[in-house]
């Protein structure tokens, strides 16, 4: 990392930090970083866009008073499902005979601006204690779920809750990629890789670990062709490429999904949300730096 004072106003400084959030979502984080000094490259590894057709959602929503819980996993299912909502004609008062079960205070605020109070929310903000906590379980027999969410993810949430005896229907409520100009992001990236540029990367789901994977092969296997770079022998490339570079996640799914595909983490958020991935890389930079 660069040289840096550590200014208790500016811990950041001279710090250089990749956000791979979408380009929607990266914002909040960028801002916060760049406010605590840091250099922020945007790299936006996931895309988020409408699913193919808004009808399995909407014939859903329709049938709203049949489920005994919506389960919401993020804030872009939340949004979806409340514009879907409204654009079929359910407005608020019937939401209100629905219990809304929420993972992590981001979800949870998204719904309590439409002024919707989610009526469960586990203590940490990961599928086992959703699962684990969940109101009835291990007995969900005759309960009906609705789970509006992207078309990736685990299933363990699903399996689970399937084995309690709940019936889930899983929704899509938007889609998740890789983005159009992924071609580009992963030769820049790469480029700043190889130069040394980049002091931390930052995770913020499971998602963004797989799909950054991917790009980080398609730029190492560009520049590979191109005899731009050298890999030792012996070396993973990935691994070698991320030397020297800390790897920042927002929690312990993500944690999962970049020691499987990145080879490594080195900084955790123990509180699961982006002000707590902030907090955890000033701790790692700081610890680095002392």
């Amino acid at each position: 990392m660069t040289d840096q004072s550590l200014d208790s106003t500016k811990p950041l400084k001279g710090v250089r930090i990749v956000v791979t959030r979408s380009k929607k979502q990266a914002g909040g984080l960028s801002s916060k970083l760049r406010e605590l000094g840091a250099e922020v490259y945007e790299f936006p590894v996931i895309s988020i866009t409408p699913p193919e057709s808004w009808q399995p959602l909407d014939d859903a929503i329709a049938k709203i008073k049949k489920y005994d819980w919506v389960l919401f996993a993020s804030t872009n299912a939340v949004d979806a499902f409340l514009a879907r909502a409204d654009a079929v004609g359910i407005g608020k008062e019937e939401l209100d005979f629905t219990k809304f079960a929420v993972i992590g205070p981001g979800t949870s605020n998204a719904l309590a601006e439409h002024g919707i109070k989610p009526s469960f929310c586990p203590s940490t903000f990961v599928a086992e204690t959703l699962v684990s906590e969940f109101p009835g379980y291990p007995n969900l027999k005759g309960k009906r779920i609705l789970w509006p969410r992207t078309n990736v993810g685990r299933p363990y949430i699903v399996d689970k809750m399937t084995e309690a005896g709940a019936r889930i229907d899983v929704v899509e409520a938007y889609h998740t990629s890789l983005p159009e100009n992924e071609q580009e992001i992963a030769e820049r990236l790469t480029t700043l890789l190889w130069k040394n540029v980049i002091d931390v990367i930052t995770l913020a789901s499971a998602q963004s670990a797989r799909n950054l994977k991917t790009i980080l092969s398609t730029g190492i296997n560009k520049k590979l062709g191109d005899r731009n770079l050298e890999v030792p022998i012996g070396k993973d490339s990935i691994t070698y490429a991320l030397e020297g570079v800390v790897v920042a996640t927002i929690g312990p799914e993500t944690s999962q999904a970049a020691r499987k595909h990145l080879g490594r983490v080195d900084i955790e958020a123990s509180v699961f949300t982006i002000d707590g991935l902030v907090e955890a890389v000033v701790r790692g930079v700081q610890k680095v730096s002392q």
